[in-house]
């Protein structure tokens, strides 16, 4: 087999002599571009329609936000946390790389909703690029790559971060997969791992050029640090660079001669020294995060008591897998899983099937980790159980923030683009599974096509849930009707509907409407509001004074309490001194 021109650990592969093992890669470079461009096409032409749709849920709020819409409070993005431009807007999220993107949206776009979903769907491409070429760096297999990265693309749960266009998870896991690619950059030079062979390059003075191994560490650590100031979920990934380097033998092998106890401790040793650059970063975050948030790390969003967190953790789990494995229906809302007590069906099923689950991809991982000692040379199995153990740590660590319900929104703590980042841990896990199947790659690669072209299909009909905000919470109410924040929200949506009816004069068709939402929401002062204008059109006083008193007294908003005021006004009636 002809010799790669790479030098590094990873791509050098060592061929045992009795089984040699010819790589898979497409038949030219060419083909493999046209391939590339013909898959972004795909992932573009599957979420073309989303162009089309309207901002929704906080897109509203972000698109009018003067820092965003001005240059001017670029510097207030790292001062200030997420929603301070709002009164009273919780103290929670710390994201200035985040808003830095949604500025350069406006920059670009304006409040045109059809160049920030491009810019989503760019953004959605990109990451899977990024994921194919980690793919690369570890496997050297171009169909792999390829194949893993379009999966990831199409996959049907990605609707809810692509089509909603303020969602920070893309953002966040370019970040940290681009620091995972520069980090193993890193290794290649590094001394602490073995290498095949020497890299055979012209001599230069030491002190002409910086180490590159220095140039890539530095830049994982940037890397990193950009994915953590767009989410907070970033900050798993020292863990991360810590079960990588703990897999890192210590030494080469032929001089390896360590007592086991003694290699883990060097292991662990080098574990440290690689993590440190990431923990500072993390303590860097962590200070501007404390300043920001005016002397807090975080802020609770409930006070739930760790006994019925900890019972509903497996029905969560379960919840996820089945939106990694089993993306037939929309899963960016659910009803809550809060489980209160011990039960078979809340607790012991979702127990056993996620243990099911384990069982599989550990038997798959050590089935492929034993045939690559048997068929790979020592660089070669390096190489692929790194990608298995970057797999499961991708699959399950971005998942352990989730799982903390005390953090998230009260009732309604379930959404399927938490998966985001674990998918391309899932996908990486395939690929080295895909990598060492021989007999059954033609029918393994059929299959792969299957499932491009069902994804496709499902994305394109998932999607259409995020239209507006009516076709949103019209859709989340029939998947989640005990989700109390998307019965608040469907009902907000109604009333905005029919506050539009209220301004085209067409009250008949809206007081009915406003009927509803009162009598499930009896402290909706906006129904309130609206249902005391109608009755004003109508030249019904006594309801239009009660309703916009009900108003009033619910929101305290001057301005309909001078609405009620001069309505008193007109009817001749004194105003209650609790209202002036």
């Amino acid at each position: 087999m002809r010799s790669s021109n790479r030098h590094s650990a990873f791509s050098k592969r060592e061929q045992p002599p009795s089984k040699p093992l010819a790589l898979p890669r497409l038949a030219s470079s060419h083909i493999f571009l046209v391939l590339a461009l013909c898959c972004v096409c795909l992932v573009f032409a599957v979420y073309s329609r989303s162009l089309n749709f309207e901002f929704v849920l906080d897109d509203h709020s972000f698109t009018a936000d003067p820092r965003i819409q001005d240059s001017g409070h670029i510097g207030d993005y790292f001062a200030n946390y997420v929603w301070a431009q709002f009164t009273g807007g919780p103290p929670s999220f710390y994201r200035p790389v985040f808003l830095l993107w949604m500025r350069i949206n406006f920059a670009l776009s304006s409040l045109s909703p059809w160049g920030w979903h491009l810019l989503s769907i760019a953004k959605h491409v990109l990451v899977a690029a990024i994921l194919g070429l980690l793919i690369w760096e570890l496997l050297l297999d171009r169909v792999v790559a390829l194949v893993a990265g379009t999966l990831f693309a199409l996959h049907p749960a990605q609707t809810e971060s692509v089509s909603w266009v303020t969602v920070p998870d893309p953002l966040m896991s370019a970040g940290m997969l681009g620091a995972l690619l520069m980090y193993l950059r890193y290794l290649d030079f590094s001394s602490a791992r073995p290498k095949v062979e020497q890299r055979k390059t012209r001599k230069r003075p030491a002190s002409s050029v910086p180490k590159p191994s220095l140039l890539w560490l530095m830049g994982s650590a940037g890397m990193y640090f950009t994915a953590l100031l767009s989410k907070e979920t970033a900050i798993v990934f020292p863990a991360v660079i810590g079960g990588i380097a703990l897999c890192i033998p210590s030494a080469p092998p032929a001089k390896n001669r360590l007592p086991v106890s003694s290699d883990f401790r060097a292991r662990l040793a080098q574990a440290v020294s690689h993590m440190t650059p990431f923990l500072g970063v993390t303590v860097l975050y962590l200070f501007l995060r404390f300043n920001a948030l005016g002397g807090k790390f975080g802020v609770a969003t409930q006070h739930l008591p760790w006994r019925p967190v900890m019972l509903s953790w497996p029905a969560t789990i379960w919840f996820y897998l089945k939106v990694m494995l089993w993306p037939v229906r929309p899963y960016s809302y659910a009803d809550p899983t809060l489980v209160e007590r011990f039960s078979v069906r809340g607790v012991l099923f979702p127990s056993l099937a996620f243990v099911c689950c384990a069982a599989i991809v550990a038997a798959l991982s050590f089935w492929v980790w034993r045939r690559s000692q048997r068929e790979l040379g020592p660089q070669q199995v390096l190489a692929v159980k790194l990608a298995i153990i970057i797999g499961v740590l991708l699959l399950v660590v971005p998942l352990v923030p989730a799982l903390d319900f005390n953090a998230l929104n009260p009732g309604d703590f379930l959404h399927g683009r938490y998966t985001y980042l674990p998918l391309a841990g899932l996908m990486l896990l395939i690929a080295s599974w895909y990598r060492l199947v021989k007999k059954f790659r033609v029918v393994c690669f059929c299959i792969a096509i299957s499932l491009t072209i069902v994804f496709a299909i499902l994305t394109f009909s998932q999607e259409a849930q995020w239209k507006d905000d009516s076709t949103l919470f019209t859709t989340a109410h029939r998947l989640a009707p005990h989700n109390a924040p998307v019965a608040q929200n469907l009902a907000n949506t109604h009333v905005q509907e029919a506050l539009k009816l209220v301004d085209e004069a067409r009250c008949s068709e809206a007081i009915p409407v406003f009927d509803r939402v009162i009598q499930d929401y009896p402290k909706d002062w906006l129904a309130w509001g609206g249902l005391g204008v109608c009755y004003v059109q109508l030249n019904d006083l006594p309801k239009a004074e009660q309703a916009l008193y009900r108003a009033a007294d619910l929101s305290h908003n001057s301005r309909v309490i001078q609405q009620w005021q001069e309505l008193r006004a007109h009817m001749r009636l004194s105003n209650p001194a609790s209202l002036n």
